[in-house]
């Protein structure tokens, strides 16, 4: 019998089984009978392509969010869209960015990293030009940029990720030589 046939009667045995529209023993006997006795064998069979269904996914929504930064700058530098719908779309990129990389960490994903970064850097894309919209002198720009400094050292901090420590220090020390200068 093929494959998927067999799986489709398992299915649906495993079905009847769960909502005991057959007594457990007929149930048992008749999978035993479709999986020749070997009931995991296309249980495994299941996990695997979920599995692999799953990496594909990640590895969709990880494309997506590499590609929502540069869409973030195509959107502010080079659209004529209002203000509020450019701060609308780079505030959903924020938010999808760091929701996926949340739900990463909570799994113990490695990957976490990607979508954390991405989102942090659209988050103060997003934060430079709305300020520069509306307050448009350098100091409010530094204070801006100064605060996310401040906010990455804390999550740097917070989390353990000195990319993060590091990355707020060497903002830290530029806007420190900027200003001085």
């Amino acid at each position: 019998m093929i494959d998927e046939r067999k799986q489709t009667i398992i299915n649906e045995i495993q079905y009847w089984k769960k909502n005991k529209l057959l007594p457990s023993e007929y149930c048992d006997f008749l999978l035993a009978l479709y999986t020749q006795g070997d009931g995991e064998e296309f249980k495994g069979k299941d996990k695997a392509s979920r599995n692999k269904r799953r990496r594909v996914g990640a590895i969709l929504m990880l494309a997506v969010i590499l590609i929502m930064l540069p869409l973030s700058f195509l959107v502010i530098y080079f659209t004529e869209m209002d203000m509020i719908m450019q701060t609308g779309l780079l505030s959903t990129f924020v938010a999808v960015a760091l929701l996926y990389s949340w739900r990463l960490r909570r799994s113990d994903s490695e990957k976490f990293h990607l979508p954390l970064i991405v989102g942090l850097l659209i988050a103060l894309l997003l934060s430079v030009a709305v300020v520069h919209q509306y307050l448009p002198n350098n100091w409010s720009v530094y204070g801006v940029l100064s605060a996310h400094c401040g906010l990455w050292a804390l999550i740097g901090w917070r989390m353990k990720l000195p990319y993060l420590l590091i990355s707020s220090s060497i903002g830290i020390i530029v806007m420190v030589v900027l200003l001085v200068s």
